[in-house]
């Protein structure tokens, strides 16, 4: 099996590539409310609902439309969904649709300005690969 690198990954919104970004991750997680019953000497767990969790940044450009419509979602309160992919390579990705939860632009003296948002997936989180 080839190697996977991350210099052929990139993160589209609707379609559209977004410059600049350097760093995704996605975290697929699962509910596990205890379940344990009075007597039981050990917890009980059980699998409920599938959720996901993304975070996706690089450098700040804000003449890019796909980051100025990612910011403009916080900056004038439209938080809507978004339809995301998370690219590992041209026909290998993630897929869904998104709802972000927080922007946080970051920058250090010597160093360019950074830019990360942080999600949900919302609904099914999908893989593709051709």
């Amino acid at each position: 099996m080839a190697a996977t690198v991350g210099v052929d990954g990139y993160v589209t919104v609707a379609g559209s590539t977004v410059a600049y970004l350097d760093t995704w991750a996605i975290t697929p997680t699962i509910d596990t409310p205890e379940i344990t019953a009075y007597g039981n000497t050990a917890k009980a767990f059980a699998s409920a609902l599938r959720g996901c969790t993304f975070t996706c940044g690089g450098t700040l450009d804000r003449t890019d439309v796909e980051q100025a419509a990612l910011m403009d979602q916080f900056e004038d309160g439209t938080l809507a969904d978004i339809a995301v992919r998370f690219y590992i390579l041209p026909a290998t990705y993630w897929s869904g649709n998104a709802r972000l939860q927080s922007q946080t632009v970051n920058s250090q003296v010597g160093d360019k300005v950074s830019i990360t948002w942080t999600g949900v997936i919302n609904g099914a989180l999908a893989f593709t690969s051709s």
